[in-house]
């Protein structure tokens, strides 16, 4: 038997909803009153009280500046020490969930609200959301942008004026628009570099960037197996894989390493065109 949802209950699952619903109407409502009180009130000690009222759940020691601006509050979870500067814009369309000791500067944006690609749907006024979820000792810098769907790991600084498109593991330093990595946390100083720990433990971080665009690359690749599948193509192209290799090379900036990369690439090449023929033989 199916299970009737509310549309508050689509909502907060990430699934199509109408946010002209009765119910979320006057959730809204009520946040905005609960915002009004909260961005008035002068008493740091009041204010607390008032956001915790508000909020979904927190932990002790939260304190958020004026002005902050929500869509219902209730799908706000914060940890322990918790610190917002001015101006915060929380759309709590799903859970934001926000571990301990994290600290934002003022104008930090986060953004679990989205709306349908499609017009017609998207007129039609339904709307759907992607949960945010910050891990501890989290650190956003002032105009930081976080968009629909993604999870920050432990320790992550976040630059000033980023917009973070994309989840971020423990311990990285991201910026940028799009975010992309600058450093680990725990990259040790210059005058170590010579360290073997320390250049075991850098490789250890890249190597986590590339695993993260290799299943990318592999996700294109599936897509292309099931294109030849259905055209009945052949998965070897030797023109086009020699074309590849010679562009591949090309972007390293060190002639040093152009050699050994194509023949890396060339791993890459030959574990592609296997996984193609495994898929087009299924």
């Amino acid at each position: 038997m199916e299970t009737f949802k509310t549309e508050k209950q689509k909502m907060i699952d990430g699934e199509l909803y109408f946010a002209s619903d009765p119910e979320l109407v006057a959730g809204r409502k009520h946040a905005r009153e609960q915002m009004k009180l909260i961005n008035n009130e002068a008493d740091r000690q009041i204010r607390r009280q008032l956001v915790e009222e508000s909020f979904g759940s927190t932990g002790s020691n939260a304190h958020i500046e004026p002005e902050i601006s929500f869509d219902y509050g209730y799908n706000i979870h914060v940890g322990k020490n918790f610190y917002a500067n001015f101006n915060s814009i929380f759309l709590d369309i799903c859970p934001i969930t926000i571990g301990d000791n994290c600290m934002f500067g003022p104008n930090v944006q986060l953004y679990t609200a989205s709306h349908p690609l499609n017009p017609a749907k998207r007129n039609s006024g339904l709307e759907f959301g992607k949960p945010i979820t910050i891990g501890d000792n989290v650190w956003l810098g002032g105009g930081v942008i976080i968009i629909p769907g993604v999870t920050l790991g432990d320790n992550v600084v976040v630059a000033a004026g980023s917009v973070v498109t994309e989840s971020v593991p423990d311990n990285y330093v991201v910026g940028g628009n799009p975010a992309r990595f600058i450093k680990s946390v725990e990259d040790e100083p210059a005058s170590e570099s010579d360290d073997l720990d320390s250049q075991r433990e850098k490789i250890d971080l890249i190597d986590r960037k590339i695993i993260a665009l290799l299943e990318q690359r592999m996700d294109a690749v599936t897509e292309i197996a099931a294109i030849k599948k259905s055209r009945g193509q052949k998965v070897f192209d030797p023109s086009r894989e020699e074309k590849i290799l010679e562009k591949a090379a090309s972007y390293a900036k060190n002639e040093a390493y152009r050699e050994a990369l194509k023949d890396t690439y060339q791993g890459i090449m030959d574990v592609s065109k296997k996984y193609q023929k495994d898929q087009i033989d299924k």
